[in-house]
C-alpha cells in the first residue's frame, strides 16, 4: 500500500459494527455484489462505477431474404438442453416483423435451421417460428408445465390476424410452447398496446411471475406488474379509472381500433430524471435477474435521445439510443448511479453507429458473462433503413458494478453481517499495481485478533474468487454465526463481489 493503515483509513470511525446478532444481515455463504451503497458504509476515498462490457463483433446479419430490411431490434438467447438459442425479429415486404429461431453450440457462429413453419414467399424453407409478431421477449419458465415451458408476449395495434391465425384488435398476447418453436397457446393479457420488448419472468424471490412492459408517462417509462402464477393466463392486474390514452389512434385507418397505451395503470419503475437530459426517455428496460448472486436484478434500458426539438412531436420517434445500467435489490426501485453508458455506439458506419438495444439472456462460460444485443446504423425514425446487425459483448462474471479506489488508495466497512464457511472469496482487480487487504471486525466494530490487517497477505491478483489469506494462525470458520463487519482497504483496485465458501 502506498499509505501507512493509519493514514488510509483516516477518519474511518472503528467502532463500525456496533450490532448484535439481530442486526446483522444473514448472508450465509451467497455471493454479494457491490451494486450499489449496501454494503458499503464510512467510506473514504473509493467510488462506484458501471464497467462496460467488451464488444465481441457481430454474430448475425440480414443475408437471407426475410432479414432483408432490418434483422433485430429485439432479441432473447436462452441457454437449454446444452444449447445455445436464440429467438430475434427480422423484417422484410410485407406482413410486418417475425420471430425468427436460431442456434449454436459455440455462441458465436449461429445456424439458421430450416423449419418448415412460416411460409415466406412462397417458400417454408426458413427459421421463421411466427410469422405475425410483435415485439415480445423468449423466456424459459420453470415453473410452467413442459406444454407451456417457453413463453413470450405479443404487442398487437389494430385490428389483424394474430401470430396464430386469430383475428384480434390490439393488446398484449401472452403465447406458450413446449419447444420454443411450435407456439400453441395464445391469449390477451392486458387491453393496453405497450410496444417495444415487453419481459416477463419467474421471480423466485416473491414467488410469482414479474413483467416488464412500455408506459408513457408522460413520455416513454417502464412500468410492473406482479401476477400470480395461477392467474398468468388470465387479465393481469392494472388500476381501473384511469383516462384512457390512445397514444396511436393518429394510425387507426377505416374501422381498426388501436388500444391506449399504459400510462398510470401500472407503477413506473424506471423512468428519465432530472439528471438526464430533458429530451430523451426509456426505450426498452430489459429486466433479468441475476442466478449468480444474492437478491440482485440487472436492467439495461435503451436510453432514447431525441433528435426534434421537446414537444414539437406528441410521439417522438427521431433520435439515437445506446444502453444504460440500472440495478436493484428488488426488482421494483432501480438505481442509475453512474449514467454512462453500458453499451455506447459505435463509430460510423459501424453497425450499431445509431442505435442499440440490449437482447434478453446472460450466457455463462467460465470466469466470463455474454450478452447479445441488436445494432442499427440508422436514426430511431428510419430505422427498417440501413445497416443492422446482432452483436455480442463480453463482461467479467459479477463485473457490472464496482467499488474502485485510485493509487492513493481508499477505505470502507461493510454493515454487520452473519457469515458460513471457511474462507471469503474476492471478485476482485488489483492487477499489477493494485493491493487490496482486508480486516475483519467484531460486533463492537474491534478488529478480530487474527483476522487484523497486518494478518492479511496483500492482494495483487485479478481473479472471479480470490481466496483472501491471513497469517494470525485462526480459522475463519470459528467466526461462522457471529456478527461480524469486513473493513476493506484498495489502493488501484476494482471490487466486485464477496462470498463465503466452504
Amino acid at each position: 500500500m502506498r499509505l501507512s493503515r493509519r493514514q488510509l483509513l483516516g477518519s474511518i470511525a472503528a467502532a463500525a459494527c456496533n450490532a448484535h446478532a439481530a442486526d446483522a444481515a444473514d448472508i450465509g455463504s451467497r455471493k454479494q455484489l457491490f451494486i450499489d451503497r449496501k454494503w458499503i458504509r464510512n467510506a473514504r476515498g473509493v467510488q462506484l462505477n458501471v464497467n462496460p462490457p467488451q464488444k465481441d463483433g457481430i454474430v448475425l446479419e440480414g443475408t437471407v431474404d426475410w432479414e432483408k430490411e432490418h434483422i433485430g431490434s429485439y432479441l432473447s438467447v436462452i441457454e437449454h438442453e446444452g444449447m445455445l438459442r436464440m429467438w430475434y425479429m427480422a423484417f422484410a415486404g410485407k406482413g410486418g416483423g417475425r420471430l425468427c429461431y436460431a442456434t449454436s453450440s459455440d455462441g458465436v457462429h449461429w445456424q439458421r435451421p430450416k423449419l418448415g413453419l412460416v411460409e415466406f414467399q412462397g417458400s417454408r424453407e426458413n427459421n421463421i417460428v411466427l410469422g405475425s409478431f410483435r415485439e415480445g421477449a423468449v423466456m424459459l419458465d420453470p415453473v410452467a408445465p413442459p406444454q407451456e415451458r417457453f413463453k413470450t408476449l405479443a404487442s398487437y395495434g389494430g385490428k389483424r390476424p394474430s401470430a396464430l391465425g386469430v383475428s384480434t384488435i390490439g393488446s398484449l398476447m401472452l403465447m406458450s410452447s413446449p419447444d420454443g418453436i411450435h407456439w400453441n397457446r395464445e391469449r390477451q393479457v392486458l387491453p393496453f398496446h405497450p410496444d417495444s420488448m415487453n419481459t416477463l419472468f419467474w421471480d423466485q424471490r416473491i414467488g410469482k411471475y414479474a413483467a416488464y412492459l412500455r408506459g408513457w408517462n408522460p413520455l416513454r417509462v417502464a412500468v410492473r406488474a406482479e401476477i400470480a402464477r395461477d392467474q398468468v393466463w388470465n387479465t393481469w392486474p392494472f388500476q381501473s379509472g384511469v383516462t384512457p390514452r390512445y397514444l396511436w389512434s393518429f394510425l387507426t385507418k377505416g374501422t381498426e381500433v388501436w388500444p391506449p397505451a399504459i400510462t398510470k395503470e401500472m407503477p413506473t419503475v424506471i423512468a428519465a430524471d432530472s439528471s438526464d437530459p430533458k429530451n430523451c426517455d426509456i426505450y426498452t428496460p430489459n429486466v433479468q435477474p441475476y442466478p449468480w448472486a444474492d437478491d440482485v436484478y440487472l436492467a439495461f434500458p435503451s436510453m432514447f435521445r431525441h433528435t426534434a426539438p421537446p414537444g414539437s412531436n406528441g410521439i417522438p420517434m427521431a433520435g439515437v439510443l445506446d444502453v444504460q445500467l440500472a440495478v436493484s435489490r428488488d426488482g421494483i426501485t432501480f438505481l442509475r448511479e453512474d449514467r454512462r453508458s453500458y453499451v455506447s455506439r459505435g463509430l460510423p458506419g459501424d453497425a450499431d453507429s445509431h442505435s442499440i438495444y440490449m437482447g434478453l439472456g446472460l450466457i455463462r462460460r467460465g470466469a466470463y458473462l455474454y450478452q447479445y444485443y441488436a445494432g442499427g446504423s440508422t436514426d430511431h425514425a428510419a430505422s427498417l433503413k440501413g445497416r443492422s446487425a446482432l452483436m455480442r459483448a463480453k463482461q467479467r462474471l459479477d463485473g457490472f458494478v464496482s467499488v474502485d479506489a485510485t493509487r492513493s488508495g481508499g477505505a470502507f466497512t461493510t454493515p454487520p453481517l452473519i457469515f458460513r464457511g471457511k474462507s471469503l472469496h474476492l471478485n476482485i482487480d488489483a492487477s499489477a499495481l493494485g493491493t487490496a487487504m482486508v480486516e475483519i471486525l467484531d460486533a463492537e466494530g474491534r478488529p478480530v485478533k487474527g483476522f487484523e490487517l497486518e494478518d492479511c497477505a496483500p492482494i495483487t491478483a485479478n481473479d472471479v474468487a480470490f481466496p483472501v489469506k491471513w497469517t494470525g494462525g485462526k480459522e475463519l470458520s470459528t467466526l461462522q454465526g457471529k456478527p461480524v463487519a469486513l473493513r476493506f482497504l484498495l489502493a488501484n483496485a476494482k471490487l466486485f463481489a464477496f462470498q463465503f465458501a466452504d
